[in-house]
This record gives C-alpha cells, structure tokens and sequence, in this order.
C-alpha cells in the first residue's frame, strides 16, 4: 500500500465542496419531507439535486483547477491494474459469499422509488461520480492530510453508510472501505467511481432478477 501523502488540495475548495453538500443534501431531505407538491416523486427530485451537486462540483473543480490533484487525470496502467484486481476480487469473494450464505443478499436493497431509465442512470451513472467525489475526493482527503489511511478509511465509510441508511453496518460500509482504499492505492478517483459504478449496477441486475428487496 501506498503511504506518501496525496497532493495537497486548497482548504477553501474542501470546505466550499462540503459545505455546499451538506446544504444541497439537507434542502432536498427538507423538500420531500415538508413540501407537499414534492412529496411522492422521490426520483425526480434526488436526480435533479445529484444532477445540481454535479453542476456545482464541476465549477468548483475548475475553478481551483484540482482535476490532476483530485485524480481525475486520465488514469495509467497501474490504476488500471488496480481496478482489475480489486473488481475481480470483490466479484469472486461476492459469489463465493452467495454460494456459502444467499441469505446474507436479502440485505442488498434498492429503493422502490428508483425505476425505469431514470432510475438506472441516477444509481449507475450520476450518484457513483456525484459521490466519490464527495466522500472520497473531498471527505476522505481532508481526513487522510490529519489522521492517516487507517483512520480516514474507516471514518469515511462509516459516514458512507450512515448518510445513505442510517446504519454503521450496511453493504454500503464495505463499499466505502473498498472505494476508499483503491483511491488511495490507485491515486485515481476514476478507479473509485468505477467500480462505485459497477457495484450499483450489480445490485439494479439483482433487484431487477429478484434477488434483492
């Protein structure tokens, strides 16, 4: 594993990014709870608030001109590498992990709400990129210049899985773990994204063939 520091990225471009998040996340959750027009049409309002979150993180990006220090520079052959062999690690442990115990994928979920083409663009495409650029670009970077790996991987996956359940331990835990530590073996964020991209779209396949809730 890799232990040099990442590049160091501007504190207000880290501060701005997760200030506007938490403001953007909070004035959606507010809009399906209190806004009655809204209420019922879950999936369009958390595409549009995915779609403005990636907006914002696009000007602000450029703005501080960060894409080679944030990794989403064109990766090399390394982070490739590493993309194929945590994919193929993570896809042979999930299958082997089915066929010893598939009452263990009753706990992948996808919510009832998210359906047809928009549903599968916002869980496979939009809300991967949105969100490791979140949680791993942003949070896991600003935890990883103070405290280490150890401590950066743990805290922004536990933050991972709250923020998307409720719940410490939930599937998303040991997404964000994963995520987490190919970003920091790979330098790339693609790699993270990736397979942020290729996990979801698994779990829409399983939903989809009636093996998850």
């Amino acid at each position: 594993m890799k232990t040099q520091a990442f590049p160091l990225l501007p504190y207000r471009f880290l501060l701005m990014g997760w200030l506007l998040y938490l403001v953007m996340e909070l004035c959606g959750a507010f809009s399906l709870a209190y806004i009655t027009a809204l209420q019922g049409h879950d999936l369009a309002v958390i595409s549009c608030l995915r779609l403005l979150e990636l907006l914002v993180l696009v000007a602000l990006i450029r703005h501080f001109q960060v894409i080679e220090s944030l990794g989403l520079n064109k990766p090399n052959r390394q982070a490739v590498n590493i993309f194929f062999q945590i994919a193929i690690t993570c896809g042979a442990s999930a299958a082997l992990l089915y066929a010893v115990q598939p009452t263990w994928f009753l706990y992948v979920t996808v919510p009832a709400w998210l359906h047809g083409l928009q549903g599968v663009l916002l869980m496979v495409l939009l809300a991967p990129i949105v969100e490791e650029i979140f949680f791993r670009g942003l949070l896991y970077r600003i935890l990883r210049e103070r405290w280490g790996v150890f401590f950066s991987v743990a805290v922004s996956a536990t933050l991972f899985s709250l923020l998307h359940h409720g719940l410490i331990i939930s599937p998303q835990l040991a997404g964000g773990i994963i995520f987490a530590l190919a970003y920091e073996w790979s330098r790339s964020l693609w790699v993270a994204i990736a397979l942020h991209i290729g996990a979801n779209s698994v779990v829409y396949l399983l939903a989809v063939l009636g093996f998850a809730s």
